[in-house]
């Protein structure tokens, strides 16, 4: 028992020694804690800041694009970028920077706005202008604003309001207001307003506002539309405009405010006000807010550095440098840009294929971030740029920076290489192209010089493809424009409404033309494919031919009398296709409306109305007719219905040429690795062989039957005889004259060479380039058989045949359409 006893006394002492171990353990743990916080702690911090890194991406080299020689169409070149980024832990007084700064770099051809533009972008911004306006111009200020602010609606009004009077009011208060429209909405806010609207250029141009600019719209016309808004974007905008309203003075309290306070309410109303500034003033003010702008991209995280200038002169560069102390968040790099290469006579090369980069855009970015890319890069915008993006792009190297506490740099160390992005090798010989930019160029100048063009003749363009492979051997338009001018913002600015703008389409994929009678051949090709009529059957044409209730006339008056297929096409007939029109509607099951059915699926094995899949971005598939009356059916036998893009031209000629293989136009032939040493190409990583994409359901004899009926266009009595005469190889061709509904009409000229072997088809364009009955070789006729004689002297014995009796051909009669 007192064994026990003495047992049990001694468990509080050694649970209080254990209690007292633990208290002594955590009592070091603390007091070394507490140490290190307050005596060691500012050394730790200094220890910190010295070694704190930061990673910033380095820009790899783009990928070059080469000819099919080697030859550099476009590279690198480095200039130097003025930069801004936000340093950690400094207070930068950014307008005071970019007041320095429009200083130093010159405006580069910046646009101007209304002063009523200059005072938003200020408010925007967050900006001042250095105004004052005098006691009489202030009460005028205010008499503006008054009955501005008589109309805002009271905070207690706000829940109460339909969605488009919620979205109405946050606008007049000058509150940003994100698309409220989905697909349905904006087609039922359209037939709403077009409803409204008589004139059909106005209603056209409703389609091509942007979803804010169609809500303004609505607003000035009155018009309430219907609009849902998810709850939670409706009480996230009752909060703001409420707030809005709140901080919106009461019109007998404008007396008491400064002009930057009225102007900021002028602002807001969207108010015409006369700006106390001379001209030099208001110049100065556009170009600092867009040196702000660019040094507040608010896309952008704050610690990736802002491009504010790119290709600044040595000049600025020089007084940028001296000044950097009082510039905080500058620095002046240096990066690539692209340079283009120019023709041999100084002039542009390569407008309409090769393409440009630029910044990403804000609405782009989420998608470019989820592929890896930096908010700073710049990306390919248009044409292979675009196309090969993800092939041209290098991959970025990484810099660590060790900065300290003062956001000074410490130490630069590159913890990865960049990597520059892959080459194109392009499939046609930058020679050929330049020769053919020139042709069209001087032809193009000697037609519009000449007294009978119409003066709406404002642009030409041609195409030549080798209709065995698809490659694209030249594309050209005139005018045309240098591609280095997206790199020089001052020439840009200068020039892009005038000649950029005007032309930056690419008219061969985006545009659709109506074919003319180069839409012929595919006309024989049904007929005689639907047993329609046979090669050799002879029509009598008088003249014209009456389709339905109408008189549809022959061009040429009195007719062409007998022709078969072949003659058809040599003189370019239309009763014939009338005719088979006529035919092919009485062979329909039920209506004759069933048979337009036919030519769709014919232009579509040919390549008309379809892509053809050329490696360029934004390809149109032309346009499709919506009427489908009798006449019709007679309109797109000779070509006047739907509505075909060059390219597509192209490809459909291509089709005839090779025997019916619908083969993938394509400018790229390879792919090859970067590299950095410009003399040394890359391992060649791809090779883009020829893609057939179908054969045609068309007997290659009648196939056949088109190509001897082109090669007659190209002989005595043929439409084109005069133009290809001479030459020491034979040419299968189709002229083309449409009708556009304007006062001038289209000139085509479609073709192949040599016709025994055909190793390249050319698509020739004259928009608006013909009036009063002139033939259309007239216009397209010296481009195309320039550029043929050209193909053959840089390539001697391609078109031409060992023996060619096409150069005893005998004297032709005059071109007639």
């Amino acid at each position: 028992m007192d064994e026990k006893k003495e047992q049990q006394s001694d468990i509080p002492v050694r649970l209080n020694v254990l209690f007292l171990l633990v208290f002594l353990f955590f009592a070091a743990i603390i007091l070394r804690l507490a140490y290190v916080q307050l005596v060691e702690g500012e050394q730790y911090r200094h220890e910190l800041e010295k070694f704190s890194i930061r990673e910033l991406p380095i820009s790899a080299p783009r990928g070059r694009i080469l000819d099919r020689n080697g030859e550099v169409l476009v590279s690198n070149k480095p200039v130097y970028t003025v930069t801004y980024v936000e340093e950690q832990g400094q207070e930068i007084d950014e307008e005071k920077v970019a007041d320095r700064l429009a200083r130093i770099l010159t405006m580069d051809g910046l646009k101007m706005g209304t002063d009523k533009e200059l005072l938003k972008k200020t408010v925007e911004l967050g900006s001042t202008l250095p105004v004052a306006f005098g006691p009489e111009d202030t009460n005028k200020l205010i008499a503006q604003i008054v009955p501005k602010l008589q109309q805002v609606p009271k905070v207690s009004q706000i829940d109460g309001m339909s969605d488009f009077q919620l979205v109405k009011t946050a606008l007049y208060v000058g509150l940003h207001v994100r698309s409220p429209f989905d697909d349905t909405s904006r087609k039922n806010a359209l037939s709403l307003l077009k409803a409204k609207l008589n004139d059909p250029g106005q209603r056209s141009a409703l389609d091509e506002m942007s979803d804010t600019e169609l809500l303004k719209y609505a607003i000035a016309s009155n018009v309430e539309l219907k609009l849902t808004l998810d709850k939670e974007y409706r009480d996230d905008l009752s909060k703001q405009v409420k707030y809005q309203i709140n901080i919106l003075p009461n019109p007998e309290d404008l007396k008491q405010k400064s002009d930057t306070e009225l102007l900021r309410y002028a602002a807001i109303f969207d108010l015409d006000v006369k700006l106390p500034l001379n001209d030099q003033q208001r110049q100065f003010q556009w170009h600092k807010l867009s040196l702000l702008q660019e040094m507040r991209s608010p896309h952008m995280p704050s610690y990736i550095p802002r491009r504010v200038k790119v290709n600044i002169s040595d000049q600025e560069r020089y007084q940028i440098e001296e000044r950097l102390s009082e510039l905080p968040g500058i620095s002046v790099v240096l990066e690539p840009v692209r340079k283009i290469i120019e023709d041999v006579d100084g002039t542009p090369f390569g407008t309409n294929f090769l393409g440009y980069i630029n910044a990403i855009k804000p609405e782009q970015l989420k998608e470019y971030q989820a592929q890896g890319y930096n908010p700073f890069d710049r990306v390919g915008v248009t044409g292979l740029e675009a196309y090969y993006e993800r092939y041209l792009r290098g991959k970025d190297g990484v810099m660590q920076v060790h900065v300290n506490k003062n956001s000074e740099t410490v130490e630069k160390q590159m913890s990865r290489e960049p990597e520059p992005g892959n080459d194109l090798v392009l499939a046609m010989d930058w020679r050929f192209q330049s020769k053919v930019e020139a042709i069209l160029r001087e032809e193009f100048l000697k037609f519009k010089s000449k007294p009978s063009t119409p003066k709406e003749f404002k642009e030409a363009h041609v195409l030549v493809m080798n209709p065995n492979t698809g490659e694209i051997l030249a594309m050209a338009s005139y005018p045309d424009y240098d591609v280095n001018w997206y790199y020089d913002r001052k020439k840009f600015n200068e020039v892009y409404s005038s000649v950029i703008l005007p032309n930056e389409a690419n008219r061969f994929i985006y545009t659709p033309f109506p074919p003319a009678s180069t839409y012929k051949p595919m006309s024989v090709m049904i007929a005689l494919n639907e047993g329609l009529t046979t090669p050799n059957e002879t029509i009598i044409d008088r003249g014209g031919l009456k389709v339905g209730n109408t008189f549809k006339r022959n061009w040429k008056p009195g007719g062409h009398g007998a022709v078969n297929a072949r003659r058809a096409l040599a003189v370019s007939n239309n009763t014939y296709m009338y005719e088979m029109a006529i035919r092919l509607a009485g062979r329909a099951k039920n209506h004759w409306s069933e048979q337009f059915s036919v030519l769709d699926y014919y232009n579509a094995q040919f390549g008309l109305g379809v892509k053809t899949g050329i490696d360029l971005p934004g390809e149109k598939t032309g346009w499709e007719n919506p009427y489908t009356h009798y006449g019709n059916l007679a309109d797109a036998f000779i070509g006047q219905y739907d509505l075909f893009t060059p390219i597509q031209i192209a490809q459909y000629v291509s089709t005839i040429a090779n025997g019916g293989y619908r083969v993938r136009p394509h400018l790229v032939n390879e792919i090859r690795r970067g590299t950095t040493d410009p003399k040394q190409p890359g391992q060649t990583l791809t090779v883009v062989e020829p893609q057939v994409l179908n054969r045609v359901n068309v007997d290659p004899k009648y196939i056949q039957v088109v190509k001897e009926g082109m090669l007659a266009v190209t002989k005595p009595g043929g439409t084109a005889a005069r133009t290809f005469q001479g030459l020491p190889f034979n040419v299968g061709a189709k002229t083309g004259t449409a009708q556009t509904g304007r006062k001038a009409e289209n000139a085509l000229l479609v073709g192949f060479a040599p016709y025994e072997n055909p190793q390249l088809v050319f698509v020739v364009l004259a928009p608006d380039s013909l009036r009063n009955g002139t033939s259309s070789s007239d216009a397209t006729g010296p481009i195309a058989r320039r550029l043929l004689e050209a193909y053959n002297e840089m390539y001697p014995g391609v078109l031409t045949p060992a023996s060619h009796a096409a150069s005893q051909q005998q004297p032709a009669a005059a071109d007639q359409r």
